[in-house]
Formats: C-alpha cells, sequence, structure tokens
C-alpha cells in the first residue's frame, strides 16, 4: 500500500479532530469582535490533506508534461471559468483577506475530492477508519452529557473546548422543566456533531450488516449520541431517513411471512410517534430568542441579495456585511452566517454562484447512477447533507464537516464507488 493511501486512512480517522491553529489578522474582526468563521485556521487535518496531496504529486510527477496539462484545461476548462469567478468575487469582496481564506480552503478540498476521484477510492476502503472515529466521537459526547461539562485533559488534542452548564453562550436544552448541556464532542456546536454523525452512520450503513450484533450496538451508540446533541433538524431528517428505509425493506421483503410484514408495519406509527415525543420533550429548548436570530439573518440574507444579485456580497463575507443591515431586520448583535446552506451561497456569491453549486450537485447525481455499487448508500448521504442544509451553515463552514462533504463528493466522482 502506497504511503499517501495510509495518510488518507489517517485522515478518515481523525476527521472529528477539531485540533488547530488559529490566527487573528485584521480582517478576522467585525466591530471590535473575533470572528472564528474570518480567522484564517490551521488544523492537523490540513496538514494530513496537504501531506497526501504532496505526496501523491511526487508519485504523479513523470505523468506531467505541459502536453498533459494542456489537454487537462481544455478537458476541464469549466473548472478554470468556476475558478476565475471565484476569484474575481473575493477581489470584489469588502474584505478581501476573508474572501482569499475562503477560496484557499475551497481549492484545498476541491483538490481533496480530485485525489479521492483519481485514485479510485471505494467507499469500503473507508469503513474500519470511519467507523472507529464515530464511535470515539459518540463516546465523548455520550460522557460530556452525563458529567454536564468537557471532559478536558488529553482530549484537549483532539479539539475539544473546555466548557460546563454556565459557560457563556454554551449551547443548552430545557427537558421537563431541567437545563441540560448539549453534546459537542470535539465539534463547535452540537448540530455540526449530529450532521456528522448521521451522515458518517449512514455511510457506514453496510458495515452494521455485516457486524450483526455489534453493529446493532454501534447504530445504538451512535443514534444515542445524536438524541443527546438536542439538534431537532437532525432527528427531523434522520427518522425521515428511517422511514424512507423502512418502507423499502417493506418493499424488497415481498414475499416475507405475514408476521414480518405486520411487525415491519406497526414500526412506522412508532417511530412517528417516537419523534412526536421527541419533540414535544424539548419544545422550549429552541427559544423564541434563537428563532427571531435565526429569522433575523435570513432577512439580512435577502436584503444582501437584493443588493448583490450577481456576484454577491463576497466569499466568507456574509457576517462582515451584517452589520450594515441590522437597522433593517431588526436589531441584533448575532454574529453568524445564515442557517441555510442555499441562502449563505446565493448571498456570498449571487446567483451565478448558487447556480453553479447546483450544476455541480446535477453532475454528481448523474455520475452516482451511473455507479454499480454504494450507490445507493452515497445518494442518501449527500441527500442527508442537503436536507439539513436547509437548517444550518455547517456544512459550508465549519471544517469536520466541510471534510466529510469533501470525501462523499470525491467517492461520488470515483469510479471505483
Amino acid at each position: 500500500m502506497k504511503l499517501h493511501q495510509k495518510v488518507f486512512w489517517l485522515l478518515i480517522f481523525l476527521l472529528p479532530v477539531q485540533l488547530g491553529r488559529h490566527f487573528w489578522p485584521d480582517f478576522s474582526f467585525v466591530l471590535g469582535l473575533k470572528i472564528d468563521y474570518l480567522a484564517p485556521t490551521v488544523y492537523l487535518t490540513d496538514l494530513l490533506v496537504l501531506f497526501i496531496l504532496v505526496l501523491w504529486g511526487w508519485e504523479q510527477r513523470c505523468q506531467f508534461s505541459i502536453k498533459t496539462l494542456i489537454g487537462w484545461l481544455k478537458r476541464n476548462w469549466w473548472l478554470m471559468a468556476v475558478l476565475a469567478y471565484l476569484i474575481l468575487n473575493a477581489f470584489l469582496a469588502l474584505n478581501q483577506g476573508a474572501a482569499f481564506y475562503k477560496l484557499i480552503k475551497i481549492i484545498e478540498f476541491s483538490l481533496l475530492g480530485y485525489y479521492l476521484a483519481k485514485n479510485h477510492c471505494s467507499l469500503s476502503h473507508l469503513y474500519l477508519s470511519l467507523l472507529m472515529a464515530v464511535v470515539y466521537s459518540s463516546l465523548i459526547a455520550l460522557f460530556q452529557f452525563f458529567k454536564q461539562g468537557s471532559l478536558n485533559g488529553v482530549f484537549w488534542w483532539l479539539g475539544e473546548r473546555t466548557f460546563d452548564l454556565n459557560t457563556p453562550a454554551i449551547a443548552k436544552a430545557i427537558v421537563n422543566g431541567h437545563l441540560l448541556l448539549r453534546s459537542y464532542a470535539t465539534f463547535s456546536h452540537p448540530n455540526a456533531l449530529a450532521g456528522f454523525l448521521l451522515v458518517a452512520l449512514i455511510l457506514t450503513l453496510p458495515l452494521i450488516k455485516k457486524l450483526k450484533l455489534w453493529g446493532l450496538l454501534y447504530g445504538f451508540l451512535v443514534s444515542l449520541a445524536i438524541v443527546f446533541s438536542f439538534s431537532r433538524s437532525v432527528w427531523l431528517i434522520g427518522l425521515l431517513f428511517l422511514f424512507v428505509l423502512i418502507i423499502k425493506k417493506i418493499k424488497e421483503n415481498k414475499p416475507a411471512s405475514f408476521k414480518i410484514r405486520v411487525l415491519i408495519f406497526s414500526l412506522i406509527p412508532l417511530f412517528f410517534a417516537l419523534s412526536f415525543y421527541l419533540f414535544s420533550l424539548t419544545s422550549h429548548f429552541s427559544t423564541n430568542e434563537a428563532f427571531f436570530q435565526r429569522t433575523q439573518l435570513m432577512k439580512a440574507s435577502f436584503l444582501m441579495i437584493k443588493d448583490y444579485p450577481l456576484s454577491g456580497v463576497g466569499l466568507n463575507n456574509f457576517i462582515v456585511h451584517l452589520p450594515n443591515y441590522w437597522s433593517l431586520t431588526g436589531f441584533t448583535y448575532w454574529l453568524q452566517p445564515v442557517h441555510n446552506l442555499y441562502l449563505l451561497i446565493l448571498s456570498e456569491t449571487g446567483w451565478l454562484g448558487l447556480l453553479i453549486w447546483l450544476w455541480f450537485l446535477f453532475l454528481t447525481a448523474q455520475r452516482l447512477f451511473l455507479k454499480k455499487s454504494h450507490q445507493e448508500i452515497l445518494l442518501a448521504g449527500l441527500s442527508v447533507i442537503l436536507l439539513l442544509g436547509l437548517f444550518d451553515h455547517y456544512w459550508l463552514t465549519l471544517q469536520q464537516n466541510q471534510l466529510l462533504l469533501t470525501i462523499l463528493l470525491g467517492l461520488s466522482w470515483s469510479s471505483q464507488s
């Protein structure tokens, strides 16, 4: 096995790790406040991605020539057009430093996806590393919930932040009148953790079937961690996915005995009852204030789209422009990206940027439908990400989720997946 493939396995194992070094240049401040989303950060996983690309590039050096480069550029002219548009978008941005930092991240993830596609990586090659990553993340999340605080110690080296129930701005839930800390694991927010675990669980479904009892225990562990994240958008999409899975199972088991069919049908109302119970149990954890803030961010995004319909405000510049729209949307100091993946793309890159993104998704879906293996799993994982994108922004803004999305897209374009 080649060294870059071994390092890639290590990258998959360390996907949930948030260990990194933040830098705080002037462009990472808004209204005198440090903004994580704008700060250039070198993560451990960034170094692994760079190492993989350097090793692979050195291996491919003999195949490189000016002629092959010109041929590649002719075949992939559209990639150069997209890159040119993003560079122009960054130059037009009010905060060019934040925009070019985002552009560098886009190039990094694109090269990683290209590496996956060209090396014919298969989903089955990632099962063991991804399963171990999901297991240790779920265990950290569960221990944090029962402790009602961070674990500290060695877990700092995985990127765990120090917090407890009294930490300002920490995510909490009110369950039956009791204030509870939501699980973070090594992620920036419980929603990002829950989304990551749900998609990773879907990608490892074939392995669950092979492991049988151990697979069921693994599924239960991950599901419990998702529950204790109190991410209702992930609960909703997860239950919807489970419902679709049950319906598919019913169709596949037409010759099954009457008892089995009755059992499967009886699970459907059970899951609906479970979803209703979970949502009613935590009816107060999503406060009116949080809902109001999300609404204000959406109003601000609509105004930005109206003012910058073609080019958008610039890559990574949503928060930079946000103070200009507070007086028009209702005063708020919540310096966050809009909690909608599509509105964020539209606000920062304009209608042309959104069309490019949708066109790429269409090409990816075409590619997936041509696959002979893991087609349904990859399509399900991508569909869940796109649905979760209706409720949050972390698939485009947080390192661990961006990497998982990149890997899923890279596998979708790989001929061996």
